[in-house]
């Protein structure tokens, strides 16, 4: 992306209580410059690019060569690669330190790490439809036995070909056979609902678009895949009918997929990858050698992009997108900056299911399990594994919430309020609320501004209410809710 303008409108809620929003950021609310959207090529193709986001010039994001700056890289691998931002500990580590390899070792770190597991594993059940209710009903049982087989493939680095034929082979029951569940994961469970899961799943491949041939070819494979039930609640069966025992069955379709269409395959995987971490609609020829060189495995792909040039380009000149946080993530930052709990529970009770306040969103197993603000922020339903079921575009809704949320304006107590925290001088202050909600220091035009601002206050609740409203104007900054 590139830097179109230098003007930005700051909303007049930049100002609450009499605090200035600090100066040269600009707010959630103000309106980006708008660019033409290219027209979708098939439903699983990444939705064109959203109004593009202008950042002021001289903001500390950028060197003068156009790469991101240290604590713009370390907010992009945490958010990219483990689902939330660094602690002040973790952003301040990185940023201080001199050794050479220090990128490197940050994303060796996170590759290996769990939450690169929770959240990598959280993409993949959204293109897997992992979601108990209508129209998937998968069922809660099979849910979490699915979500936890997706998971460890993400945690082993499994081949991803491998996973495939696993899938595509898989028989035997819902809750004890896990892979079984994608022959389950469908709203249309006849030959022709299979196919079209496949084909999206593994070729990207919009079904309905593809020739009439081409989709009688697909479904022949799924002709003889069966379901029953069994007398336990909700368990069902996934079997071949045994009356044709010489006919096709999806393991033909795996061995066509990784023999004749393994390109395709492949293609079709980077793609998604791609999309991700660089915004891009097609995949990238070299990304697509490293996935096949390295034996269709995840971990090597994610770790070559994150490390290449394209991924270390800074916002403004640089050409790295902005978008908009992922819903669960942006709770996760949340929650993580306030201490807050969640209060998660399932819809139906069969049965009822209640998930830990202490359980992060990119956790939430179940598609069918959400909150008024997952699905405000966008949050993909999962009911058909295309990309474009998740929306990370900002609207006037959420703008509202952010702006207006009294029960986010008091969970910044929780950080400002403290005593510890009070008995610092205000540059202290200042400079850490820019680091936990940032991951870098207040520049010096920045805390100049809001210095001169405190201390031009008169003393009472406009000076004690200072941080809290330095918080709040940070959350709506688009470098908060945006990945940069």
């Amino acid at each position: 992306m590139t830097n179109t303008g230098t003007r930005y409108d700051v909303s007049r809620r930049a100002f609450i209580g009499g605090t200035a929003a600090f100066a040269g950021l600009p707010l959630l609310g103000a309106q980006p410059q708008k660019k033409g959207k290219e027209k979708p090529k098939g439903k699983d193709k990444p939705k064109a690019k959203e109004p593009e986001v202008v950042l002021p010039p001289n903001a500390p994001w950028e060197t003068p060569s156009g790469d991101a700056t240290p604590p713009v890289m370390v907010r992009r691998l945490y958010l990219d690669l483990a689902g939330r931002i660094p602690t002040v500990e973790e952003a301040t580590a990185f940023v201080n330190s001199k050794d050479p390899q220090r990128l490197l070792g940050l994303v060796e770190r996170l590759l290996a790490s769990d939450a690169f597991a929770d959240y990598w594993g959280m993409r993949f059940c959204d293109i897997l439809r992992v979601k108990s209710e209508f129209p998937i009903n998968l069922w809660p049982n099979a849910v979490y036995v699915y979500h936890r087989r997706i998971r460890e493939f993400v945690k082993k680095d499994e081949p991803w070909d491998a996973f495939t034929r696993a899938l595509l082979s898989a028989t035997g029951s819902d809750f004890r056979d896990a892979e079984a569940n994608f022959f389950r994961a469908t709203a249309r469970r006849t030959p022709e609902g299979l196919a079209e899961a496949a084909a999206l799943t593994f070729l990207g491949e919009e079904y309905a678009e593809l020739p009439a041939s081409t989709q009688k070819e697909y479904a022949k494979y799924f002709s003889r895949v069966r379901v029953k039930n069994t007398r336990e609640w909700k368990e069902e069966i996934v079997y071949l009918d045994p009356s044709d025992p010489t006919g096709p069955t999806p393991v033909g379709f795996a061995d066509w997929l990784l023999g004749p269409a393994r390109d395709r395959f492949a293609a079709a995987f980077v793609q998604r990858v791609d999309w991700w971490l660089l915004g891009l609609r097609n995949p990238n020829p070299a990304h697509i050698d490293v996935f096949k060189k390295n034996g269709f495995r995840l971990k090597p792909l994610v770790r070559a992009i994150a490390l290449s040039g394209a991924y270390g380009r800074g916002s403004i000149t640089g050409g790295f997108p902005c978008r908009r946080v992922d819903a669960e993530v942006l709770d996760d930052m949340l929650c993580d900056l306030t201490g807050a709990k969640r209060d998660y529970q399932s819809i139906a009770p069969e049965p009822f299911t209640f998930l830990p306040g202490e359980r992060r969103s990119i956790l939430i197993e179940d598609g069918s399990i959400t909150s008024s603000f997952l699905l405000l922020f966008g949050r993909p339903a999962r009911d058909t594994g295309h990309l474009s079921e998740r929306h990370n575009e900002v609207t006037a809704k959420q703008r509202l919430f952010l702006y207006n949320s009294g029960q986010i304006f008091q969970r910044l107590s929780r950080i400002t309020d403290n005593k510890a925290f009070r008995n610092r001088a205000m540059r202290d202050i200042v400079q850490d609320l820019y680091w936990r909600f940032l991951s870098r220091p207040a520049s010096a035009p920045e805390e100049k501004m809001l210095l001169a601002h405190f201390n031009g206050l008169p003393k009472g609740n406009e000076k004690w209410r200072f941080p809290k409203d330095v918080a709040w104007s940070l959350l709506n900054t688009r470098e908060f809710l945006y990945q940069h």
